[in-house]
């Protein structure tokens, strides 16, 4: 038999996922909680996932998926080294802006063990990384002795560390401004150049 999805259900058991997991955790967002803030059955929620990892993983993929369509994005446009750094982290900034639960979904999950990047997710990302790489070496905006780690770990875990660290200043959801954007570029730039 056939299973009957209904796409707003669907998202909204996708939404409550992000926002129980920042709210408490892998380990505190229950399937049960995860139903019910999205106003379904957890029958419902078994019928499209086996399980709350499943979903999650799901979801942890799908937002590492939106940063690997940037980079390839920015690296065809034939942009430069510093162009694409900017530009890269501009985006996480307007990700957190448009969408705060999502970026702050990707803090939780990167600093869980549980949770890893997709093996051919991290392939493209590190395949795209690569290019920027040598982009960098040639135009001498680079740090030579850095490798795709180092550049990962700078722009990718770097900003969002840093778009957490805004988060935590404060008590409500806030909006980061140009200038965080500008200063991280600066401090980004910085430990990248030679």
């Amino acid at each position: 038999m056939a299973r009957i999805t209904d796409q707003k259900r669907i998202d909204r058991l996708k939404e409550s996922t992000m926002k129980l997991v920042v709210a408490h955790g892998f380990g505190g967002a229950s399937v049960s909680l995860i139903a019910n803030d999205a106003a379904v059955a957890s029958g419902y929620f078994y019928l499209h996932y086996k399980g709350k990892y499943e979903m999650v993983n799901a979801l942890l993929q799908d937002v590492y998926q939106e940063i690997v369509g940037k980079l390839e994005e920015l690296t065809m446009k034939g942009s430069g080294f510093n162009s694409i750094i900017e530009n890269l982290i501009r985006h996480f900034f307007q990700m957190a802006n448009n969408d705060p639960v999502k970026l702050k979904f990707l803090y939780v999950l990167t600093h869980d063990y549980n949770f890893v990047i997709a093996k051919e997710m991290r392939e493209n990302i590190y395949g795209l990384i690569q290019k920027v790489k040598e982009l960098g070496h040639v135009s001498g905006e680079l740090d030579k002795m850095l490798n795709e780690d180092d550049i990962y770990l700078c722009v990718i875990l770097n900003t969002v560390q840093f778009i957490n660290q805004q988060y935590k200043k404060s008590s409500k959801d806030i909006i980061l401004k140009k200038k965080d954007e500008d200063h991280l570029i600066y401090l980004t730039r910085k430990l990248l150049q030679q």
